[in-house]
Formats: C-alpha cells, structure tokens, sequence
C-alpha cells in the first residue's frame, strides 16, 4: 500500500545548459547536481501520467505537484539524495554531461522500456571511488559497482557479477544488468506474450503483464473478465481485479471519488480519493461499502463499536488502528512503532514488518 503524499506541476522544470567559453569551444549541455533530482523526479512523474506504472497512483496522485510532493515524502532514506550526498563526501564521482544525456535519452524510452531499458549514455553517470575489500554503503560508492550489504551495514565493496552469471538480486549484478530468473541479464527488448519472465522484473510488452505464478507474459484482462488478483497489472489500463467474499473476482473499471459522504464499493471499484484526504469509511463489512470521509487523525477513533464503522486512519502520516481492545471498545489511530518495540501486527511497524512480535528496524542506510 501507498504510504505518504503524491502530486505534480503541469511543466517539467527545464534543464539548464551550462556552455563553458574556451575559446571557439562550447561544452557539451550539462546538468548540475543541485538539479539531478528535480529533474529525475519529473521524469518519473512524467511517466505516471503517459504510462500506467501502478492503478492505485490515480487514488493518491492528482497533479504534477501532487506526484512531486509523494516521491520526496518517500525518499526519507538515503535514495537518490543519498547518492548525492555521496557525491558530496567525495565516494562517488558525478558526471554532469552524462547525467543530462541520461535524461534526455531516458525521456525518450516508451513506456513498456522505461526503467527496464537503461539507456548506455547512463553508463558512468556516477562512478564510485571504492576499492573492493573496502566499507560502503551505497552501490554507486564502490568502483566494481557492488556494496555488498547481506551480513552488515555498512557493506563491503565486492565484484559485481558479470552478465550471464547466478545472481540472486539486481544488486548484485553489473552496471546496466538486472537479476532476472536467477541470472544477470541486459534488457534488450520487451518480452512477448508466451515467454518465460521474472515478476519482479516485469519486462512484458506493453499490453501484458508477468503473471507471479506461471513466470509467463500474459495478455491482460479486459473489464469485466474474471481475474485472480494475482497483480496490480493484472487487468487491462484503468481497471483493477475487484471481488469481496464468495463472488467471482472481475476486472471493474477503477472510479476515484472527491467528495465526502459519497457512497464507496471496494467490490465495486468505487474508492475514495486519497489526495482530498479521504478514506472509504466501512460499515457494511460483508459486502465492504460505506462513504468517503476524511483520514483519522492521531488518537482520534478509527473503529466505532456502537455504530460497527472503520474509517481509515491518515495513510501519508504513519498512523494505524490500534484495536487492541478487541471489537467490542473503541479504535483509535496510533503512533506506527520504531524497530524493537513489541507488535501484533505488521501494521503497527514504521518498517511495515512486525517479525516474531517485534517490530523490526527500518530500512538502513545500506541499499
């Protein structure tokens, strides 16, 4: 599930050229640090709004600013940011005219390539300055490409493995290659229907999806086809596999709904939008409808035991619905718990994992 803010500005922000006076010679456009983010962010969300990346972003996201304003309130780690301040510390070297013709190279990519295809003018953008055998943290740090980070944070700088070779994470694998069923693999064309793909790194054509069961590209469903709910992408643009109960599951066009009191329907494909702070607040738990209401906020009550109605606690404000009382007291929203503390549920954990009744430690700086 989403978890924080999302939204966008109708212009990407232009990228500055710098063209250095030597004489009669001018320097290849460049693209500053200070600006790498900004204009990486507006690439991705450029992408949400001409390809379908996820369904569930039309719940969450409205506008430029909006999709904006959700990747940063997700970068709390080290992420890009992270690679920057590395640059910054002086382990990881960046390329400034590689770096725009990365974007520009990348704005170009169709839909069913991007973030698939790395395009080679990205090859070298950041260069890591760490020997192998040495301590790191990101992957960009380390010359060979590879912080090993398996049995400890901060890793080590090792070998990346060569194209054609085991791998057990893309990580793993040498600039440019991915891990795709067990092997480090180069994109060179998107996959067709009826070949053998990886689901975590769906390179299906545009119009399939890789189904998580058979590792095979498939067709997507059409709207009102019966579906497995076996993947977001599973039915075609626009719809999403719905079913509650015993009925058959079918794929429904997904409808966003604005205003409050109107009436939702998960069974229906009928949700509340997310970016109006709304939530579907439930009161029929069998057939899964009630109306769209604002968030809950914390300490205020998010299950009602008088009226049986759950009504979502703020998804962007790491929050859950502490029913610890069972469902004969009153919800309410809760502070998510940091690494360490006691757990029922995963929930209840800042890092979403609640392992052996103990929330387990966010994300290190280590990836």
């Amino acid at each position: 599930m989403l978890k924080k803010n999302l939204f966008l500005s109708l212009l990407l922000v232009p990228l500055t050229l710098f063209a250095c006076d030597n004489g009669d010679k001018k320097s290849n456009p460049s693209l500053p640090l200070a600006e790498v983010e900004g204009e990486y962010y507006n690439l991705f969300c450029e992408q949400i709004e001409t390809c379908e990346v996820n369904p569930y972003f039309s719940m969450v996201i409205e506008d430029r600013q909006g999709c904006l304003d959700f990747i940063t309130s997700q970068t709390d780690g080290p992420g890009l940011g992270g690679i920057l301040d590395a640059v910054d510390a002086g382990t990881v070297v960046y390329d400034a005219e590689k770096g725009y013709a990365c974007i520009e190279d990348m704005k170009a990519l169709p839909c069913d390539e991007f973030g698939d295809h790395e395009p080679e003018s990205c090859v070298g953008v950041f260069t890591g300055t760490i020997a192998d055998g040495e301590e790191c943290t990101l992957n960009e740090e380390c010359v060979s490409g590879y912080c090993d980070t398996s049995d400890d944070c901060p890793g080590t700088c090792v070998a990346a493995v060569a194209v054609g070779d085991a791998c057990e994470l893309t990580d793993e694998c040498e600039s440019g290659a991915k891990c795709v069923l067990g092997e480090c693999t180069l994109f060179t064309a998107p996959v067709a229907v009826g070949q053998p793909c990886d689901s975590t790194e769906d390179w299906c054509a545009e119009g399939l999806f890789c189904h998580p069961e058979t590792e095979v590209c498939t067709t997507r469903l059409a709207e009102g086809t019966e579906c497995e709910e076996v993947s977001d992408l599973e039915c075609e643009a626009g719809t999403l596999c719905f079913g509650v109960g015993d009925d058959p599951k079918t794929c429904k066009a997904l409808t966003i709904l604005e205003t409050a009191d109107a009436a939702c329907d998960y069974n229906a494909g009928l949700l509340c939008a997310a970016y109006e702070d709304l939530t579907c607040a439930i009161d029929d738990f069998q057939a899964f409808t009630g109306t769209c209401q604002p968030f809950t906020q914390l300490d205020e009550v998010c299950f009602d035991s008088t009226n049986l109605v759950m009504t979502g606690c703020d998804m962007f404000a790491d929050l859950y619905c502490d029913m610890s009382g069972g469902f004969q007291q009153d919800g309410h929203c809760a502070a998510k718990k940091a690494g360490g503390v006691a757990c029922t549920d995963s929930d209840q954990c800042l890092s979403d994992f609640c392992d052996n009744d103990v929330c387990a430690d966010e994300e290190e700086v280590c990836q």
